[in-house]
């Protein structure tokens, strides 16, 4: 017989793979979570000088699943001298990237930058990234989103090349409903209704440590590394 605690365990419930509702895209914009995308820009930055990685004009960043362009907005700060792609899925959320670009203050540090609409799983049969290979492949919160685990690694088994450094940050699925509902309560202490329902939608569509060790363990790609962050987050790292 299965205890109480095995009965409560989470299952995941995937979610939609693109966010198009001009609601979420515009709560999503509007909210400030500066303090994460610092953090994130910060580990990358440690990672790369602990492995004796610079960047510069010979290089390519891309950000898969950019969002409003947040991150790639800072990654091109940070990475003056390289070239950053951000690519999103969704045109409602390539539009407000472009917007925030168009009116930032940082706009003449934003040169580099360009975004491109386009669903991660078409990008191979594209050609706007071959000019160089890519020296960073970055992704935030995206994996929870991608149905099937096998769509999000055969994508940057394909973008990587042997000096492609991958760097992907997501949410962690709690172990179970009341997890998921204490983190949608606190969410809704600093942000709208919109984003905490969001929020636990993607809390329960994320994957576990072990679903994604297993997965690279299965699947050849044992050279990536993949941990917890503060039991909220997981880290994918390494070259591919």
């Amino acid at each position: 017989m299965k205890s109480l605690f095995q009965e409560r365990i989470m299952e995941r419930i995937p979610e939609p793979e693109l966010m198009e509702e001009k609601e979420q895209v515009i709560s999503y914009d509007k909210a400030d979570f500066s303090e994460g995308e610092v953090n994130l820009i910060n580990q990358i930055n440690h990672y790369l000088l602990k492995k004796n990685i610079s960047l510069g004009e010979k290089d390519l960043i891309v950000d898969l699943g950019c969002g409003p362009g947040n991150i790639s907005e800072k990654l091109a700060i940070k990475w003056p001298n390289t070239q950053v792609v951000a690519i999103d899925g969704s045109k409602e959320m390539i539009l407000r990237a472009e917007n925030n670009k168009n009116i930032s203050t940082n706009q003449n540090k934003l040169k580099n930058l360009r975004y491109i609409c386009s669903d991660i799983k078409d990008i191979k049969s594209n050609n706007f990234l071959f000019k160089k290979e890519i020296s960073l492949l970055v992704s935030n919160s995206l994996i929870h989103h991608i149905t099937k685990l096998e769509d999000f690694f055969n994508t940057i088994r394909s973008l990587s090349s042997n000096i492609t450094v991958n760097f992907h940050k997501d949410l962690k699925r709690p172990l179970d409903e009341k997890s998921a509902l204490e983190l949608k309560a606190q969410c809704l202490t600093k942000y709208n209704e919109i984003l905490a329902n969001d929020y636990y939608a993607s809390l329960r569509a994320s994957y576990t440590l072990k679903e994604l060790k297993n997965f690279t363990l299965e699947n050849d790609l044992s050279s990536l590394d993949v941990f917890e962050e503060a039991d909220k987050y997981l880290i994918v790292y390494g070259n591919v």
